[in-house]
């Protein structure tokens, strides 16, 4: 029995819209990949990444965990000796991406071999952040781990990543073009190459195309600018009650997270920060402008829910009920399957430019391995084609390996969303968030501060000029350094 829907912003509690961005978009605290910030707040994985949301991996537990086939592995090479690689955590969907892959390696009888270790119980990329720099002061680090976009920048900055831009310029079995771009970037600082994506999420519009046909309104195309958003949005919001629908929702409140308002600003020529990271810009013109108008979204142009508006829902229970038109949402689809009308995915509006944004997990080499040669051989491995169509069987987000993210293992046309493979044309203009220091909480203290924007007692340029010293705080703060 769905919840009676409400019109009124009122009774909202800041506690819970931020229970609900840490439990369905917080990055840091995440898993290996993004989960979808529409997923329930007690049960959501954060893409996995800002408190901490990690944009990226799906649940592998319903595909058996059986080793790919061995003809496609990278030749033997002079290198030799054993390599140690450290999953994302203990999770038996890291043990179903990563035994098989290692048994397959190992069974090539090469030079080379792998033990694999576990991650840091708490999974998440702050968590996988905290045991590498343990294992790195005890004179134990791996020689290969899996990271996230969320992270890598601290652990260059401390050090403790191996440049591997020499390997990729020398070997043939590898190279950077095999990858969707937006999410090499990922790992490259100055021009020098860190690691390697696993996978990666773009950011698009889902889109409920009853509510849509049901309005008389045209589906979303990529011609769409954001007054024809706004525009489809009024014309499919009305009634009250239990019979209310909303033309969009998922930009503000319980489920949403913090990075989707970040791509109008990034349109419209703004940004959260400035070129060195360290000066929190989002309080300036054009940037805050695009925080109020999504702001304007709830109380302008009353278009989108917020606070009470779906009591006792989640973001993914409130989209299923049918009665909302369009949300922003990383191309994890776990939270729609559910729904009982049809719906597909459109890119996001277009401002001044077409922008959207990217994050992904992947995995790097230590600059403490005393064995790169060797590394280099297992990170290769997880960089081939047999690795990622292993991956994508077991329901990967999206492979960055563009061979494989093309293949039928990931776009599947009897499945929704019928325009799947949108998200993958989305990598050639997205772009990652810009960044630095203690990231997660960075968009925990944004998305705190625009609570009362959102409920309409203050405005986008007062809230965000009030964190201005906290933000800046957090942009600075890198992990201590391990003490060997």
């Amino acid at each position: 029995m769905t919840a009676p829907l409400s019109k009124t912003t009122s009774g909202f509690s800041r506690r819970r819209a931020l229970a609900g961005v840490l439990g369905a978009g917080s990055i840091l605290a995440a898993c290996g990949g993004e989960a979808a910030p529409t997923a329930p707040a007690a049960k959501a994985e954060p893409t996995k990444a800002p408190a901490a949301s990690a944009p990226t991996a799906a649940p592998a537990a319903t595909v058996a965990a059986t080793k790919p086939a061995a003809t496609a592995v990278p030749a033997p090479s002079a290198a030799k000796g054993k390599v140690v690689f450290m999953t994302q955590g203990t999770d038996p969907a890291d043990e179903a991406r990563y035994k098989p892959l290692g048994e397959l390696f190992n069974d090539k009888k090469g030079s080379v071999t792998v033990d694999i270790i576990q991650g840091d119980a708490g999974g998440g990329a702050v968590n996988a952040q905290a045991k590498l720099i343990a294992l790195v002061a005890s004179g134990t680090a791996p020689d290969v781990f899996w990271t996230h976009a969320y992270i890598s920048p601290n652990l260059q900055k401390l050090n403790l990543l191996a440049d591997i831009s020499p390997y990729l310029a020398s070997d043939k079995d590898v190279k950077l073009t095999d990858f969707f771009e937006a999410a090499t970037k990922d790992y490259n600082v100055g021009g020098k190459q860190y690691g390697l994506p696993r996978e990666a999420t773009t950011t698009n519009l889902v889109y409920n195309k009853e509510l849509f046909a049901k309005n008389g309104v045209s589906l979303p195309d990529e011609s769409w600018t954001w007054e024809t958003y706004l525009d489809a949005a009024k014309k499919m919001t009305g009634g009250t009650g239990a019979q209310a629908t909303w033309g969009t929702a998922g930009w503000a409140g319980v489920g949403a997270a913090p990075y989707y308002p970040y791509i109008k600003v990034w349109q419209e020529g703004g940004d959260i920060v400035d070129a060195t990271r360290q000066k929190f810009t989002l309080h300036q013109s054009p940037a805050v402008d695009q925080m109020q108008w999504i702001a304007d979204l709830i109380n302008k142009q009353k278009v989108h829910p917020f606070g009470d508006s779906f009591p006792g829902q989640n973001m993914a229970e409130a989209w299923n009920t049918g009665r909302i038109g369009m949300v922003p949402s990383i191309s994890v689809y776990a939270n729609f399957s559910k729904a009982t009308f049809e719906w597909d995915i459109a890119p996001i509006p277009k401002g001044k430019s077409r922008v959207t944004r990217t994050a992904s997990a992947g995995h790097s080499m230590t600059s403490a391995g005393k064995n790169k040669d060797a590394a280099w051989e297992f990170l290769k491995f997880l960089g081939s084609k047999t690795a990622y169509e292993h991956w994508a069987k077991l329901g990967l987000t999206i492979p960055t390996h563009k061979d494989v993210a093309s293949s039928p293992l990931v776009l599947k046309p009897d499945t929704a969303p019928k325009n799947a493979k949108l998200a993958l044309d989305a990598f050639a203009y997205a772009k990652p968030e810009p960044i630095s220091g203690d990231w997660g909480n960075v968009g925990n203290e944004i998305t705190k501060a625009m609570g009362p924007v959102y409920e309409g007692k203050a405005t986008a340029k007062d809230a965000l000029t009030s964190i201005v010293g906290m933000i800046e705080g957090l942009l600075g703060k890198v992990p201590d350094a391990p003490k060997v």
